[in-house]
Parts: structure tokens; C-alpha cells; sequence
């Protein structure tokens, strides 16, 4: 009688990660409810996450600033980072004031 040889099965490839061992999936928030029809969401959040993960920026260090609009939901899409939301046209003071308070936070454009 011949044996028969079976191989063992391979195994199982580590996760992706970034330069600073986090996988896109720690950059992800909730589920978008932007309008999927005005385009905002090829930008953000998909674009911009994408980006803080290829970039290896660690998501505690991004605030998300906005006023009015739809933008204003970028804390459900960033969980791990900071969000803060102002009135319309407020933002470049707000966004300098956090700055200054904390000097090692982005804000992505």
C-alpha cells in the first residue's frame, strides 16, 4: 500500500499594518450616513482615513474640526480622534485655539 501525503494547510497571512502596527480597521469609524449621491464621501471619510493610515498618523493625534453641514458627523467616521463641532465660520479660530492648546494634534484640511 502507498501513503498518501497531505499538506499541511498554510497558514494564515498577518494582517496589514502601518509603519506604526495599526491596521486600517483601527482608523474606521461608524457607518457613513453622508448623502452617497454628493460625492463627500470619496473625500471623507474614505479618502482622508486612508491617508492617516498609509501616512502612519495615529488617529489620537487628528482633531476634526467643523461647523454646519454635513461635515459636522466626522467624530462618527474618527472614533479614536478628537472632533469638535462650532458654528459656521468659526473654525480658523477654533482650530488655532486647539492647536495651541495641544501641539501635537493635525487637522486635516
Amino acid at each position: 500500500m502507498g501513503t498518501t501525503t497531505t499538506n499541511p494547510p498554510a497558514p494564515t497571512p498577518a494582517p496589514k499594518t502601518n509603519r506604526i502596527g495599526l491596521q486600517v480597521v483601527d482608523y474606521r469609524g461608524g457607518k457613513t450616513t453622508l448623502c452617497a449621491g454628493c460625492g463627500h464621501n470619496a473625500i471623507f471619510p474614505s479618502a482622508l482615513l486612508n491617508a492617516m493610515y498609509e501616512m502612519g498618523v495615529p488617529p489620537e493625534r487628528v482633531a476634526k474640526l467643523a461647523g454646519s453641514g454635513g461635515s459636522r458627523r466626522g467624530r462618527v467616521f474618527y472614533e479614536r480622534s478628537h472632533s469638535f463641532n462650532s458654528v459656521h465660520g468659526r473654525m480658523p479660530s477654533v482650530a488655532t485655539g486647539a492647536r495651541i492648546a495641544n501641539k501635537t494634534l493635525m487637522a486635516p484640511a
